[in-house]
This record gives structure tokens, sequence and C-alpha cells, in this order.
């Protein structure tokens, strides 16, 4: 038997290959997310110095919290409504619209906070532009419809177009960054790769999908704001855990120490972004599983959650244990500090692609929505705790911000772990 004959045997129904050809759609973008950073965080440092770099990183992760505002809880439970309801369009046309207008009103509610806070505090209205400019990521995340083409299961429109726009943002950075004086370009062109991949997609989707823009009743709407609810109060907790660190180190140090604790925790997330195509994959395809079969699904989880495992390890050992060489490879500049920062944070390579499967797969397919929200509450609060023991009374600065990240993110997947168990989901067991 041919190599080729064997490869369609085990792609041996429509399902499956559907979920390989999202797989492997997946794995092109988050390959262009691991190599496209490689190039310009290294550039921009060198080009923008650790300061202003430090300030468009302070930047972003206060604009993050606007971002999570306007994509609520829709990057999930957005994804199981579509995936349910694939076959039905007119119920499709209802969910799809529903929510592009509840996110839409919600990214303007965010301007109207954010200038408020900007031109009242006057450590922000220092640098009013940098944070309107920033805030363009936002009406791009508001407008693409992520959730719709995953639940659809048709995820080489993601890839395709996102990999356009960071093409076309890494180009432009070459092009008209050159200076300190041009940190500027940095927001001002991320914003527009945002919002330009977020109009395409709508007419993709119009065009692609007979799928039109139609306002909707205001019942419909509240009805999808009630179904992401739990997940939306899960992402402001596990912001309170992820970006809130950066944002507080940010308020009680300098640019500077944020641009080296960025620069590790970029890293990091560059490396456990490898997983989230898999994680992204198979989200919609165990949310079908776990309605025909939970057992089928179970044993579905126990596979994937083996070769994740397996695969961080080796990954976590190569990063550990060279990490000097990769610095220094990547950056002329001295980031030893950085350096240190990574090492604290490289057990995260292992136990974020976990979490993930265990937050945003499993418990999501088996509509654990409420488990979700108390798991990541007490992950906000446990590291709004150890932020202030570490960073205000033993004032461990970056060191402290990178203990009490690993700590929560630690604690919370075994506590997802212990949940699962207790609910007879146990997709440990050998």
């Amino acid at each position: 038997m041919s190599l080729l004959n064997k490869f369609n045997k085990i792609l041996n129904s429509e399902a499956k290959k559907r979920l390989f050809s999202n797989f492997i759609s997946l794995s092109v973008l988050q390959g262009a997310n691991l190599i496209l950073p490689l190039f310009t965080l290294p550039y921009l440092l060198r080009t923008l110095g650790i300061d202003k770099y430090g300030l468009v990183m302070f930047a972003q992760s206060f604009i993050t919290y606007f971002s999570l505002m306007a994509d609520y809880g829709f990057n999930l439970s957005g994804i199981r409504e579509i995936s349910l309801h694939k076959n039905n369009v007119q119920k499709l046309t209802r969910i799809y619209n529903s929510i592009l207008t509840a996110r839409l009103g919600l990214a303007l509610l965010g301007l109207f906070i954010m200038s408020v806070v900007v031109f009242s505090i006057d450590k922000f209205a220092l640098d009013w532009n940098l944070y309107f400019l920033t805030y363009g990521m936002v009406a791009g995340t508001a407008l693409f419809p992520t959730w719709f083409f995953q639940g659809m299961e048709m995820m080489r429109y993601i890839t395709i177009l996102s990999f356009i726009s960071k093409t076309i943002f890494t180009i432009s950075i070459f092009i008209f960054v050159k200076s300190p004086d041009d940190y500027l370009f940095v927001p001002v062109l991320n914003s527009f790769g945002h919002i330009f991949v977020g109009l395409i997609s709508l007419i993709i989707i119009n065009r692609q999908f007979k799928i039109p823009f139609k306002s909707q009743k205001t019942i419909f709407i509240r009805q999808q704001l009630q179904k992401g609810w739990y997940i939306f109060i899960s992402n402001i907790s596990t912001n309170l855990y992820t970006t809130t660190t950066t944002f507080v180190l940010g308020l009680i140090t300098n640019t500077i120490m944020v641009g080296y604790y960025s620069i590790a925790e970029k890293l990091i997330r560059t490396i456990v972004a490898l997983f989230a195509p898999l994680n992204q994959a198979i989200f919609p395809h165990l949310v079908q599983l776990t309605k025909k079969s939970s057992q089928e699904a179970i044993f579905y989880i126990r596979k994937i959650l083996m070769y994740t495992i397996v695969i961080t390890l080796g990954i976590w050992f190569v990063a550990f244990a060279f990490a000097d060489s990769i610095f220094h490879l990547l950056f002329t500049s001295n980031v030893d500090f950085s350096i240190l920062i990574f090492r604290i944070l490289s057990p995260l390579i292992i136990i974020i692609p976990i979490a993930s499967i265990l937050f945003n797969i499993v418990l999501l397919s088996f509509k654990m929505d409420k488990y979700f929200f108390r798991i990541y509450l007490t992950g906000a609060i446990l590291n709004l705790i150890l932020l202030f023991v570490l960073l205000f009374v033993l004032k461990l600065s970056t060191i402290g911000a990178a203990l009490s990240l690993l700590i929560c993110e630690i604690s919370i997947t075994i506590y997802a772990g212990i949940v699962l168990k207790q609910n007879n989901i146990k997709v440990f067991k050998l």
C-alpha cells in the first residue's frame, strides 16, 4: 500500500478530512505568527530602544482590556453556536448578525471609557495619541469574525486573511520605523492590519456564505450576550493575571522594566502559540463529538493531552537549556535580565497548552461554563494577591511579576483537572 493510500485510509471520513484541513490551515497561520515576530521584535527593540518599546507594549496591555470587552465571550460561545447551527442558514444569519452587532456596540462603549480614562489621568494624557492609535486594534477585533469561520470549520479564510495582514505589517515596520521617534507607526500599522482584515472578512461572509448584514431584535442580541456571559467574565479573570501583570508593572516601575518583561513573555507566548492550531481545529469537532458520545469525546481528549505533554516537555527542555543562545541570536542589545525572566516563565511552555485544552475545549464542550468562570476568577484573585505581596511588599519588580503569573497558571490548571475529575470527566486517566 502506498503512503498516499495509507494517508487516505486514515482520513476515511469527511469530518476527519475537514479537521485535518483546518489543522493545516491554522498551522500555517501559527507558523507565520511564530516566524514574523522573530524579525520584527529584535528590529523594534534595536530601533526604538527598550524605553519606547516598553511604552508601546504598555499601551497594548492597556488597550487589551477594551479588546476583551469587544470580544466578550463570543470567541468561544460564538464558535459553539455557529457549530451547532451550521446547516441552518436562517439561524446562522441571526446568530452572526446578533454577535457582530453586540461586538461593535461594545467597541464603541470601550472607546468612550478609554477616552475618559486617558484624559483624566496625567500618565495616560501625556501619550494620548498613542492610546487612540492603538485602539484601532479593538475595532479590528470587533470586525473580524474568527468565531464564525471556526464554527463553520472553514479556517483557511482566517489563515489567508491573517497571513496577508501580518505580512503587510511586518514589511511596513521595516519601511516606516527607522528611529525612536517613529514609535507611533507601530500602533498605526497594527491597527490598520486588524481593521483591513476585519472588513475583508465581512465581505467574504456576505458573498461566500450568502449571509447579509441585517439588524436584529434586541432580544436576540441579549440572548447571545447571555450565552457568552460566563466566558466573558472568565476572560476578564484571565486578563487579570496575564495582561494586568504587564499593566501593573508599568504603573509601579517604568517602561524599561516593562520592555524587559515583555520580551521574555512575548517569546513564551510565541512558543505556546504553536499549539493553538490544534486546539482551534478540534474544538468545533469535539462539540459535535460530545453531543454524540461523551465517552468517545473523553478518549479523544486523552490522546490529544498525551501528545501535548510529550511534545511540550521536549520544547521546554530545549528552550530552558539554550535560552542564552536564543536571546543572543535574536537580540544584539543587552537583554540578560529578560533571559532570567524567560527561564522563570519557561514552565508555561508545558502548562499553558494543557490549560488551553482543559478550559477552551473540555469545559466548554461539556457546557461547564460556570466552572470555566469560577476557576478563572480564582486565578484572578490569586494573581492580585500575589502581585500585591511580590511587587508592593517584597519589591521583586519583574521577577515578582513573572512568579505571580507562573504560580497562577499552575494553580488554575490543577484546579481545572480536579473539577473535571469530580464531574467524572477523567481526561488524565491512562
